[in-house]
């Protein structure tokens, strides 16, 4: 058991070495880990219109916000009720601390307070099609579903899209499966989070 710890503090400390852009991320209390926030990082690398939806307080938005700055232009569109619904502390405002967390990079960030299927004629409106999506926000079949629904028509072609608890939420996995798997080109896994590149146009 302590071994087990003490590696992962010095895997821990060599990602924090190795992304000092990501100190910012790293510091905020978050269900992702450490390499998923690298890989949230990596993955925003050339896209310029991002969407995540389930945004909780701020640690993916600051991933792809130090995406955006490195680039010099982009767009993080966040979308979230920050109500803090279905998380195991309970339901409370998060808002606040989205906001302070993820100042560094306001100049990129777009909250968007709302559900997710309800503003996507806003999102589209602002962002036209998007570069990359990640999903984190209701994790049942029919949350995840209709967010994919309501989403994928705007998608570009080489899109990536991204589903965070894919490892345990079975609503996930079955949409991945059944829906997003047909789409991508290819894709890649950490053992709780999937990603995959759209095709075509999703449909």
């Amino acid at each position: 058991m302590m071994i087990g710890k003490l590696l992962e503090a010095l895997r821990g400390g060599m990602l924090r070495l190795h992304h000092p852009d990501l100190a910012v991320a790293f510091a905020i209390p978050s269900h992702l880990t450490m390499r998923e926030r690298v890989a949230l990082r990596r993955l925003a690398g050339s896209c310029r219109q991002v969407l995540e939806i389930g945004s909780y307080v701020g640690a993916s938005a600051c991933c792809f916000g130090a995406a955006a700055k490195a680039a010099g232009a982009g767009r993080v569109i966040c979308v979230d009720t920050w109500k803090n619904e279905g998380m195991s502390e309970g339901s409370r405002d998060t808002y606040s601390e989205f906001v302070a967390n993820t100042k560094s990079y306001a100049e990129f960030i777009v909250p968007i307070r709302g559900r997710s299927v309800a503003v996507v004629d806003q999102v589209q409106g602002m962002a036209g099609d998007l570069d990359l999506l990640f999903f984190d926000g209701d994790h049942s079949y029919v949350g995840v579903k209709a967010d994919w629904d309501a989403y994928r028509h705007i998608l570009k072609p080489g899109a990536i899209v991204i589903f965070h608890d894919w490892g345990w939420a079975e609503g996930v996995k079955r949409v991945v499966a059944e829906n997003v798997m047909p789409q991508v080109t290819s894709f890649d896994s950490l053992p709780n989070m999937w990603w995959g590149t759209i095709g075509v146009a999703a449909c």
